[in-house]
């Protein structure tokens, strides 16, 4: 079981930095369990998913129609949310991390890949 922590700041769900030290800390939009992600992890995603989507450009040219899909942004979330919610329990949560990475993957896939 975790400690609790000498300090009540808010913190990012991913790498448990503090809201003061990280640029912007987003909440997730529902209330349980609440998850936090800070501007550093939303570029550490943004820069897997860019190199994802460039090694299936250099691979498919049914790769270049791919954009982003927005709809599928409620689901992230709440793969977020599960994911957060195992880690903050301390339990196994690669299931969820494999969602989470498989949502993403769909949020950039072409039509013909859906």
């Amino acid at each position: 079981m975790r400690q609790a922590r000498s300090d009540d700041s808010l913190r990012c769900s991913f790498c448990h930095k503090p809201q003061g030290t990280v640029g912007k800390l987003i909440s997730s939009p529902s209330e349980y369990p609440r998850a936090y992600i800070c501007d550093e992890c939303i570029a550490v995603c943004h820069a897997i998913l860019e190199d994802d989507r460039a090694s299936c450009q250099e691979s498919s040219p049914i790769a270049r129609e791919r954009s982003f899909d927005p709809a599928l942004v409620p689901e992230l979330v709440d793969a977020v949310e599960r994911w957060s919610g195992r880690e903050r329990e301390e339990q196994d949560a690669s299931q969820e991390l494999d969602e989470i990475r498989r949502i993403a993957t769909l949020m950039y896939a072409s039509p013909a890949e859906k």
